[in-house]
């Protein structure tokens, strides 16, 4: 699938593009099933969490929990979620996603890496502060891209994605703490971002949304009593 260079030009402009209904529905609905599977499965094991399940890393397949405790086990990722199942690898390789992909950041185009987030409801889930994710990852150059993918409608109850158009044009910003420790989001006020000229990236499952390394993106509560998914891959 190709895009048109309005789309390109307006990635450039603003660092992201929404593509809606990109994946069939009859795709995310197998994917939801797999994605039901495995939750079940890994709620019911009885082993002990330490660390919330750890950090990630580019290669291990591991689920981040919101506590330490067994007892109403809520996941909030599950990370690199291709490196085991064959549906999320292909989709990862995806040849319309690829395709966009190459168009927005030019040349060849080498997978980063994958994770399966869970929004979950109110404080449970909690907001995601503003934040650009070279900070998480950051290389020699910033020609990199995430693509979420909507495996359930995305509105505004349920905590989707909001982003500063022309964020991305910024410099690297701060994402550490009053103790100089790394927080992961930035203090909007000290770096003077206007958070009002903030753009809500709904859309219907199967829709995907691509955004720059350093555009300054978060979302907010989940006032739903569902889980939301997104499904992120990276790409360089």
């Amino acid at each position: 699938m190709s895009i048109k260079k309005n789309e390109i030009d307006f990635y450039k402009k603003n660092g992201y593009l929404v593509k809606a209904n990109l994946i069939p529905n009859k795709e995310i609905n197998k994917i939801n099933k797999l994605v039901k599977n495995i939750i079940t499965k890994e709620k019911n094991k009885k082993k002990k969490i330490k660390n919330q399940g750890g950090t990630q890393s580019y290669k291990n397949y591991h689920f981040v929990y919101n506590s330490n405790s067994n007892k109403n086990k809520q996941i909030l990722r599950l990370n690199n979620p291709q490196n085991r199942h064959k549906m999320f690898f292909n989709l990862s390789r995806n040849s319309k996603i690829i395709s966009i992909v190459k168009k927005l950041i030019g040349g060849t185009v080498r997978f980063h890496l994958g994770k399966l987030n869970f929004k979950l409801p109110d404080k449970k889930g909690g907001s995601i502060g503003w934040h650009q994710d070279w900070a998480f990852y950051p290389h020699t150059n910033d020609d990199l891209i995430t693509a979420g993918i909507y495996l359930e409608d995305c509105n505004k109850e349920n905590g989707p994605v909001k982003v500063i158009p022309g964020s991305h044009k910024k410099p690297i910003l701060n994402h550490h703490g009053k103790d100089k420790n790394f927080a992961g989001m930035i203090n909007t006020k000290k770096s003077k971002i206007n958070t009002k000229k903030r753009v809500t990236l709904t859309g219907s499952s199967g829709t995907v949304v691509f955004f720059h390394c350093r555009t300054i993106h978060g979302s907010g509560l989940n006032y739903t009593s569902n889980n939301r998914p997104l499904l992120l891959f990276g790409y360089r």
